[in-house]
């Protein structure tokens, strides 16, 4: 058997070259200014929240504050134990933390910020900061790894982080975080010797690349399955492949590559059974379920390939995005444009390209078809190809969105594109130029695809300034309530404001916000339209509520604002203004 002693050829990539060739600060040049150029980037394009980070979310008031409040009780839960699946909202419901994405993996973030609602905001932008950069460096990292050139890793970087499709997420931290998909799949194939110009090479494994790829496999999936799910089902294809390459080149194969792939998918495998109980637990509790309709409701149609989100500063009001609000409901998630430069150098690709023809087919034949996919129910009613995996693939049912599937069109599209330009790039170097400065500007001509489509990119994101926590609710937060608090106005969106309320202290909340919603929650939002009233009282009290909030700042055009002018005479309540909110009691 060859050991890991044995010298590795060179593969003209740059990251399988062996440490020895190099110095330290050689070797980690190229990642270091890989992620500072990430982060630079991160807080150029995010600035609206770089610049106020305690006050500050992206987007509006709805997803955002969510997610912010998630982070935060994942602090309250490691600083005060508990019961974690069960929050404070939807009146205390059994396991409603599993109700949408944990965002588990991101519990170290805890460290940062302290309680209540500034603190919380600060924590959510850190990482907002965080998973930006980290699947700028992701990207780079898989596609040079795969033999790009370094201008091609580059092109990868910008479109795994800012394709024009994900600007349309900048409300959803679970869907934008997918760097670690990328760094997984870098490290596995670092560690296996991979890469498309030279197949699999176990004569150059390191399993510690190998422990590492595993492991943040492992702690992608902890932050949920919006995204995850469909990785789970890659990481299937890839313990497959590997398995069947281990086999295949078992005589260059060392035991300690074997033990520690057994392990690392082992370990893998086991942390998503173990994420998908409390989720399959909210399924037999509360019977929630994705219907077909729902599936049609948001699947993106044909000309959602050639909608770019109003958010990117070289597309909006173009011809791109002529179609933009004509997708209700939920349009964002059926803007689903790749973005022209990655198209136009995917589609070179397929005819110049360093990586063989066979993959350069395969990889082209896989972009269709997952951009099909993408499409839900709109291509051919998915008779044949969405609603097969939706029937058939267990767990597939819980996703209502088929348009994030183009995360791996852009994938596949990306490394197409990296084998032109990388081709290209080695033209240009093989020319006989004398002039050590040509030969770099000629180098850096190929930096033009990247920054072509880092110009595609460049967000123009509106933000939102959360509301302060009025005082009075503050008392009533701060007292023993007997059962959960209800704030008013109640709505899908709006709940979120008080749940970031919450995170002073986490009293018990009858609002909740997620992605799905449980029956007393949709009776009490229907029943308290019309509060106080005598209907409205009696659907309160079936559910434990003694306590109504209402926020007068949050009331316009809202069909709660005559809950201020109703009288309660003769109802069992009783009520006191306290400044900005006015306190209810059921008698």
């Amino acid at each position: 058997m060859i050991t890991e002693a044995v010298a590795p050829e060179r593969t003209g990539s740059g990251w399988l070259e062996p440490p020895a060739r190099a110095g330290r600060a050689r070797r980690l040049r190229e990642p270091l200014l890989v992620m500072s150029g990430g982060l630079a980037l991160t807080l150029a394009f995010c600035w609206p929240i770089v610049r106020d980070l305690r006050s500050t979310v992206l987007f509006d008031l709805g997803d955002p504050l969510l997610q912010t409040w998630e982070l935060a009780w994942l602090r309250h839960f490691l600083f005060n134990g508990g019961e974690f699946w069960t929050a404070n909202i939807f009146s205390g419901a059994e396991n409603n933390f599993a109700f949408t994405d944990s965002l588990l993996g991101y519990l170290p973030f805890s460290l940062i910020g302290g309680d209540g609602q500034h603190g919380a905001i600060l924590r959510y932008n850190v990482v907002y900061l965080f998973a930006t950069t980290l699947a700028f460096a992701g990207g780079y990292a898989l596609v040079r790894q795969l033999g790009a050139s370094w201008h091609a890793a580059a092109l990868g970087a910008v479109m795994f982080t800012w394709a024009p499709w994900r600007l349309a997420h900048a409300h959803h931290l679970n869907v934008l975080s997918t760097g670690g998909i990328a760094l997984a799949m870098f490290a596995l194939a670092r560690g296996h010797g991979f890469s498309l110009r030279h197949g699999f090479r176990p004569e150059l494994g390191k399993p510690g690349w190998v422990v590492a790829g595993w492991l943040i496999a492992a702690w992608q999936i902890s932050l949920g399955f919006a995204t995850g799910l469909p990785f789970v089902y890659a990481m299937g294809l890839i313990t497959l492949a590997i398995a069947v390459g281990l086999v295949l080149r078992r005589r260059m194969v060392t035991r300690r590559l074997v033990i520690v792939n057994v392990v690392g998918a082992t370990l893998f495998f086991s942390v998503t059974y173990l994420m998908t109980i409390p989720y399959r637990r909210v399924v037999e509790l509360y019977q929630f379920t994705r219907t077909w309709a729902d599936i049609q409701n948001f699947s993106p149609p044909p000309q959602g390939l050639v909608t770019s989100s109003h958010f990117s500063w070289l597309w909006s009001d173009t011809a791109l995005t002529r179609w933009t609000w004509e997708m209700e409901p939920a349009p964002w998630e059926k803007w689903i444009f790749p973005g022209f430069v990655l198209l136009l150098f995917a589609v070179l690709g397929l005819v110049v390209s360093v990586w063989p023809r066979r993959v350069r087919i395969w990889f082209g034949v896989s972009a269709v078809v997952t951009g099909i996919f993408a499409l839900g129910s709109s291509f051919f009613h998915g008779t044949f190809t969405y609603q097969l995996v939706w029937k058939y693939l267990p767990g597939w049912e819980a996703l209502r969105t088929p348009g994030r599937l183009i995360l791996w069109t852009t994938l596949l599209l990306t490394v197409l594109a990296a084998g032109a330009v990388t081709r290209l790039a080695q033209t240009l170097a093989d020319r006989r130029i004398q002039s050590p400065a040509k030969r770099r500007l000629l180098s850096l001509v190929m930096v033009l695809p990247a920054l072509g489509a880092l110009l595609e990119s460049v967000p123009v994101y509106p933000y939102a300034h959360p509301p302060e926590l009025p005082a009075g609710l503050r008392q009533e937060f701060e007292r023993h309530s007997d059962g959960p608090i209800l704030v008013l106005p109640m709505d899908v969106i709006g709940d979120s404001i008080p749940m970031l309320w919450s995170t002073s202290g986490f009293p018990l909340l009858a609002n909740g916000n997620s992605g799905n919603y449980p029956k007393p929650w949709v009776e009490m939002s229907v029943a308290t339209k019309a509060f106080p009233s005598s209907r409205s009282i009696e659907t309160l009290e079936k559910h434990g509520v003694r306590k109504v909030v209402v926020v007068k700042s949050l009331l316009d055009k809202t069909p709660y604002r005559r809950s201020l002018t109703r009288s309660v005479d003769g109802l069992p309540v009783t009520r006191v203004d306290r400044g900005d909110v006015v306190v209810f009691t059921l008698r």
